[in-house]
């Protein structure tokens, strides 16, 4: 095992002996990176890669709808229990219920800003029937200066990184200046990544593209792509029935080392002591993952997550997005479902992104071309 927070050189040397789980580049991809091919050639045709092959789902409309709800939910869920712990040193205080405070004294079931990005991505696939870039932008500077989305009606938390992009999109749209250096590597896009698993669930190229291309209206370091992406993969595994040994098993992906890692799968072999909380999204990621495949159900998984503090409502919510999908809403506490703020308009918008979620993707072959 190594520490994620090692240097770049020593992760990228480490990361080698995986390898194997980083997928061979096609001849597609080999023949248009040929500076040397004639204008005139043929062009190989475009296929599909081994690895971005969807798992078909073994599940019953009732019990992929359970699923799909429960990631959204569940993301909302775990952002509540979390902010109770929120930007608290480790074992300082415990949480072993939903009971609101926090740094934002919220009631017991309110949110934060994790999951009012959430409803914001939702709410742009529910409007323009597919990933419309200005449309979620848009839709998170109201957010940010209308407060709409928010559990009280006011943005009263915004990641910094988040907040410069917002900003940056009011004053110069596309043309807008992206902080791609390492201190933008947050969390803030795969807090909110449930909505864009759950409407891309039948495209697993979809699925990988789309979770990255949200990320990029707010995070754009490749760092989070990756992890993005990487994360909205496992979602689609548990969205279409798996279970956690399948969902979290390691798979070829083309990631870089520190996702890579991630991927392998050595946060299963670490200690609490050993796992970081913060807003870095690597950390967010590798906490979220280890608390959901240490525990066996949907309550545990979020309490471990939740009780690591620093930036609990973020791991929390990363976690609750991932047991959600394995566990469903029939697996969730019935008190916290009665409990978290705006349960049945969360409820309601999950089914719309699982009922409108489109059978083909008219893009997929843009995915196949980048590899």
């Amino acid at each position: 095992m190594i520490d994620l927070r090692s240097s770049d050189a020593t992760l990228s040397e480490y990361a080698q002996r995986y390898n194997h789980l980083y997928p061979e580049p096609s001849p597609q991809l080999l023949q248009r990176m040929d500076y040397m091919l004639k204008p005139d050639a043929p062009r190989l045709p475009r296929v599909k890669p081994a690895w971005l092959n969807d798992r078909p789902c073994t599940l019953s409309q009732d019990q992929a709808l359970d699923r799909a709800q429960g990631a959204l939910l569940g993301l909302a869920i775990g952002d509540a229990v979390g902010t109770t712990l929120e930007f608290q040193r480790r074992d300082v205080g415990r949480v072993d219920d939903m009971v609101g405070g926090g740094p934002f004294r919220l009631a017991p079931g309110e949110w934060t800003d994790d999951t009012s990005m959430a409803l914001c991505l939702a709410d742009t696939y529910a409007t323009h029937g597919k990933f419309d870039f200005a449309g979620f932008a848009d839709a998170l500077v109201r957010w940010y200066r209308r407060g709409e989305n928010s559990v009280n009606g006011r943005c009263f938390d915004i990641g910094n990184v988040t907040r410069s992009a917002l900003e940056s999109w009011e004053a110069q749209g596309l043309a807008g200046p992206v902080n791609l250096g390492p201190s933008a590597a947050g969390n803030g896009s795969l807090i909110r990544l449930a909505p864009t698993a759950i409407f891309r669930r039948h495209s697993l190229s979809a699925t990988w593209r789309e979770s990255a291309t949200q990320s990029r209206v707010t995070h754009a370091t490749q760092e989070v792509l990756d992890g993005c992406s990487l994360f909205g993969a496992q979602l689609h595994l548990a969205l279409n029935g798996a279970d956690k040994h399948e969902a979290l098993a390691p798979k070829v992906r083309p990631l870089l080392p520190r996702p890579r890692i991630i991927n392998a799968g050595e946060y299963k072999l670490k200690s609490r002591e050993q796992i970081r909380s913060s807003g870095y999204v690597i950390d967010t990621l590798e906490a979220a993952l280890w608390a959901v495949w240490h525990t066996d159900n949907f309550r545990d998984a979020i309490l471990l997550a939740a009780n690591l503090a620093d930036d609990a409502d973020s791991v929390a919510a990363t976690a609750g997005q991932i047991a959600g999908a394995l566990y469903g809403v029939s697996g969730m506490p019935p008190e916290w479902l009665a409990r978290v703020a705006w349960a049945q308009h969360i409820r309601g918008l999950a089914t719309r992104l699982f009922e409108v979620s489109p059978r083909g993707d008219e893009m997929d072959e843009l995915t196949y071309d980048s590899y």
